[in-house]
């Protein structure tokens, strides 16, 4: 994901200046800068993703390690932005938001790509199953030991710490093309011609991810260059104009 520099005119930002104020000004754009930087990334960026993102089934909130995404680096009068690209386990923030952010096909998640290998097709998760399974997490995401559960049992990995529980499989139908002879069914499955990853136990069949031939294409979520330019054109001019008083203070 590429990162973002905010540079300006101060001039044009907050009026003409004196002399002894444009000696001031390297400094003061620094620490302006740097103020913006910190509230970019501990305010405004957070709480945009508060107030735009959520599960695909409208519950859910942003998960911390989202929330704190944000990097920011002052380089003169340069403001450089970012994202983390340090996955630390699983998928960085960086790869996960960018097509969140710019559009595009998403970025699949460890159990997403677990499936595919499995199927050879993509999963999207039927997300009001699975939470009525308990399967998901406050911030609208699968949890880890469902998701290590649903892969035990596809692969019949039963040295997986994480198992399917008594009498529950898991089962994926891929492949299906096309319409189906009337009646078709795999093992019951299958229904309707679906490609999906299915969970069963008993008489109750669940479908937990639908299976597609190509990865889904996403809208960006909003305009996050056109947020960024807002934010900066809206709080920069007075966290200049503060910066250069304190600067003119010192002196």
């Amino acid at each position: 994901m590429s990162v973002m520099a905010i540079e300006f005119d101060v001039e044009k930002l907050i009026g003409r200046l004196d002399i002894i104020e444009k000696t001031q000004v390297p400094f003061a754009a620094n620490q302006a800068l740097k103020r913006f930087g910190y509230l970019f990334k501990t305010q405004l960026l957070p709480n945009k993703f508060n107030d735009e993102f959520n599960a695909p089934d409208g519950y859910g909130k942003p998960v911390p390690r989202t929330l704190n995404a944000a990097l920011y680096e002052a380089d003169g009068m340069t403001l450089r932005l970012s994202l983390k690209s340090d996955s630390g386990k699983g998928v960085s923030p960086a790869e996960y938001l960018r097509s969140a952010l710019y559009g595009g096909e998403a970025t699949d998640t460890s159990i997403h790509s677990a499936i595919r290998n499995i199927t050879g097709m993509y999963p999207v998760p039927a997300y009001g199953n699975l939470r009525a399974l308990g399967a998901m997490t406050q911030y609208g995401d699968i949890r880890p030991s469902y998701a290590a559960k649903v892969i035990s049992g596809l692969e019949g990995n039963f040295v997986r710490k994480q198992q399917p529980g008594s009498g529950e499989r898991f089962v994926a139908v891929s492949g299906v093309q096309g319409p189906q002879p009337r009646g078709f069914s795999k093992g019951g499955l299958g229904r309707n011609g679906r490609n999906a990853v299915y969970r069963i136990k008993g008489n109750s069949i669940s479908t937990v991810f639908n299976l597609f031939s190509q990865r889904t294409t996403l809208k960006p979520v909003f305009d996050y260059e056109k947020f960024v330019r807002k934010e900066a054109e809206i709080k920069l001019p007075d966290l200049l104009k503060s910066s250069l008083a304190r600067a003119m203070a010192s002196r």
